[in-house]
């Protein structure tokens, strides 16, 4: 089970222009319908100097599974309080202490 998991969480696109958001945190409560997270939110902006937007307070969501595109899980002492992203190569990542980062997009 996941419950008490620290995962990311990428949600699906359904057209081309829609930012992608991603969501880091801790799983409350996971259903066969739902998964309740507390945690932060990433919004990625192209084409901007700054394209990574970090949520400054964490919030929890309930979210419906059928809009995730997949989770991932990562270590359980993940800090999202501190989440520092990177550029590598044209693709975007959260640095992971302990684990392979995490991309966040493209």
């Amino acid at each position: 089970m996941i419950a008490g998991k620290m995962v990311k969480i990428r949600f699906k696109r359904y057209f081309a222009e829609q930012r992608q958001w991603i969501f880091l945190g801790k799983v409350l409560k996971f259903t066969d319908n739902w998964v309740t997270v507390e945690g932060k939110g990433i919004v990625i902006f192209k084409g901007r100097p700054n394209p990574v937007d970090v949520d400054r307070d964490r919030r929890v969501l309930l979210i419906p599974r059928e809009h995730i595109a997949h989770i991932r899980m990562l270590p359980d002492d993940f800090d999202v309080g501190k989440i520092n992203t990177k550029i590598s190569k044209f693709r975007m990542y959260v640095k992971v202490e302990g684990g392979p980062d995490t991309s966040i997009g493209e």
